[in-house]
């Protein structure tokens, strides 16, 4: 396959619900009325994880403690005790409320994930000063998984200048840190670097079955699998667009599967890889909580005809939007410059419906920079190849003026 060729490996080219370029299945323990649980190393991880980025919020746009504490009670009573939370996240206030709610329960019945934030590094010692910093933060001793925050081209070369890896293994070998993992939002080239100079636990990677295209999710996978290292997903849902389905795309998954809801249908599909060990949900009020776990209690992976329903919907999603795109690629075929044009335009449609800049931003950051809209020059072969007849270049010129906005 072609560098420039989009990244199609859909769904349906798994061989069976639980098997992925020829992986072993991953031991499941299911209980009644529990999450379902999957085998890591020598523990087991409940598969639905509470993302802890949205957190219920007040009027006054704070964090509501009563409804976030509903929350975790719910979670533990039903065997979902992992959570996920970030130095940044909920403008810095997600651990703090975290280490509170979850102070009350004994430490040994829950697992706890944060991250190293990168960009706030300006040495070697700060990798240990925030550290202890989140520990506090967070009322414990130890952090179960514990990542560097969001590696990506622009935050690289921090991470090898303050010698990251080795002053985050220094923290595990002390036992301030059970499993050493990252989270990635970067392009390939940098994700082959960081696996193959360091010896993770686990990855955190961006998972649904929308970007297992779009933005080469399935290209990242395979790297990380292919170092034998596990998963821990995030945006299955990505960032809600998932849940809200268009008309037509809605209509497929009723047609199909007229009791499944587009949440449940998003879980179960980044649940289904094989290679993953729990799947991060960003849930924001107490019924998202239950509704997932029911999702999750006596897990059911899913067979090979949900896997090509998933396949058809992501295309359809693809072909809607302000740009009219349906991905055909016949676009791929004349760039010159190889610009990935159907993955930009897709990145470019879901910010207009989710009006979410951050993600606008993380998601065009996973392209390489020789495949982004800034590098058209303008020679129109696109355009006279489109069946959709898009002014390709123009478009393009317009998306990078957007880019450049973000700063």
């Amino acid at each position: 396959m072609k560098r420039r060729e989009f990244i199609v490996n859909s769904a349906v080219a798994i061989t069976g619900a639980m098997v992925l370029s020829g992986c072993k299945k991953r031991e499941l323990l299911k209980s009644e009325n529990q999450v379902t649980k999957r085998k890591y190393k020598d523990i087991y991880v409940p598969l639905l994880a509470l993302g802890c980025m949205r957190l219920p919020m007040t009027k006054n746009n704070v964090v509501d403690m009563v409804e976030l504490d509903k929350m975790v009670q719910y979670c533990m009573e039903h065997g979902a005790n992992y959570f996920d939370t970030a130095y940044m996240y909920v403008n810095g206030t997600s651990e703090e409320c975290m280490g509170k709610v979850l102070s009350k329960y004994k430490r040994s019945d829950f697992f706890l994930a944060s991250k190293s934030p990168i960009y706030k590094m300006n040495s070697k010692e700060d990798v240990r000063k925030i550290f202890d910093e989140q520990r506090k933060r967070c009322k414990v001793d130890y952090f179960d998984f514990y990542m560097a925050h969001n590696i990506n081209q622009n935050t690289y070369d921090t991470y090898k200048k303050v010698d990251m890896y080795n002053e985050l293994l220094k923290l595990k070998d002390e036992g301030l840190i059970k499993y050493l993992g990252f989270s990635f939002h970067g392009t390939p080239d940098i994700l082959k670097e960081v696996v193959s100079k360091d010896k993770w636990d686990f990855a955190q990677l961006q998972v649904n079955y929308l970007d297992w295209d779009v933005v080469k999710a399935h290209q990242q996978y395979d790297i990380v699998q292919q170092k034998g290292i596990p998963v821990t997903v995030m945006e299955p849902l990505r960032g809600g667009g998932l849940v809200n389905l268009s008309e037509k795309a809605l209509n497929k998954l009723k047609e199909k599967y007229p009791n499944e809801t587009p949440a449940s249908f998003g879980l179960r599909w980044a649940a289904s890889q094989n290679n993953v060990v729990t799947v991060l949900s960003g849930m924001s009020n107490l019924e998202q909580v239950k509704q997932n776990i029911d999702t999750f209690t006596n897990f059911k992976p899913m067979d090979k005809n949900e896997l090509k329903v998933a396949d058809e919907i992501s295309k359809i999603i693809q072909s809607q939007g302000e740009i009219n795109c349906t991905a055909c690629k016949y676009c791929l075929e004349v760039c010159p410059r190889e610009i990935n044009i159907p993955a930009i335009f897709q990145i470019y449609n879901q910010y207009k419906v989710t009006k979410n800049k951050m993600f606008f931003g993380i998601y065009y950051n996973t392209l390489n920079e020789d495949e982004r809209a800034d590098k058209c020059i303008n020679c129109s072969l696109c355009t006279k190849n489109c069946p959709q007849a898009l002014k390709i270049p123009e478009l393009l010129k317009k998306i990078d003026s957007e880019v450049k906005t973000l700063g």
